[in-house]
């Protein structure tokens, strides 16, 4: 029983790091053909998804989408949730691939891991093992001669796009370790949801549709 769940935990993993490497590739195609703007993208995109996954948790789960505004906490972690882990991690992520590319921004931004071991390290208080700190500097340095293309003295891509994928990265790992009580309490797809709907009135605000 226990295989199985690890399997499927694995295969939706890969499953979701796939759908998400087309999305990439799919917003390069519409900024480099189209002339779309991230802004735009990201706007359209949380706002249409929010509502199908709202409609997936109301028909399908036949559940009530308004059942963690209830709690005060909740709601504050939800909109903390759809700010930073859902809006700022969509908008870096597109932003680095219209300024860049998007095999730059997705290697950027799967440097993630990284981040959630600081933040893991730190808050266990434990040493890292020597195998996993010469691990994490081989990402470093993996990134510096993408950035570099080897040469130390410029970068390939514009200092813009670099940042924005570095705060991308951190945003991923924002997104992956702090909803995890919300996500036992009220299920994946209501917060995903949720998160996404935050995360279009911010975008909205910024970049109307």
């Amino acid at each position: 029983m226990e295989t199985k769940i690890k399997l499927r935990g694995m295969t939706l993993a890969s499953l979701a790091s796939s759908l998400w490497a087309i999305s990439g590739i799919s917003g390069e195609i519409l900024f480099k053909k189209f002339n779309f703007s991230s802004d735009w993208l990201v706007s359209t995109r949380t706002l249409i998804s929010g509502i199908l996954l709202f409609l997936i948790v109301i028909f399908i789960e036949k559940k009530s989408v308004l059942k963690p505004l209830k709690n005060k906490r909740d709601c504050a972690g939800i909109i903390l949730f759809g700010t930073a882990g859902m809006y700022l991690v969509q908008y870096t992520y597109f932003k680095t691939i219209e300024l860049s590319n998007v095999s730059f921004a997705t290697i950027l931004q799967f440097t993630a891991p990284f981040f959630i071991f600081i933040y893991e390290s730190i808050k266990n208080k434990k040493v890292p093992a020597v195998s996993t700190v010469i691990l994490l500097l081989m990402t470093i340095l993996g990134v510096i001669f993408i950035a570099t293309k080897g040469n130390f003295s410029n970068l390939s891509v514009s200092l813009e796009a670099l940042l924005l994928g570095i705060i991308s990265a951190i945003m991923i790992a924002f997104y992956s370790t702090y909803p995890k009580k919300l996500l036992k309490k009220y299920g994946s797809i209501t917060v995903v949801g949720w998160g996404m709907i935050v995360g279009s009135i911010i975008s909205n605000v910024i970049h109307p549709i």
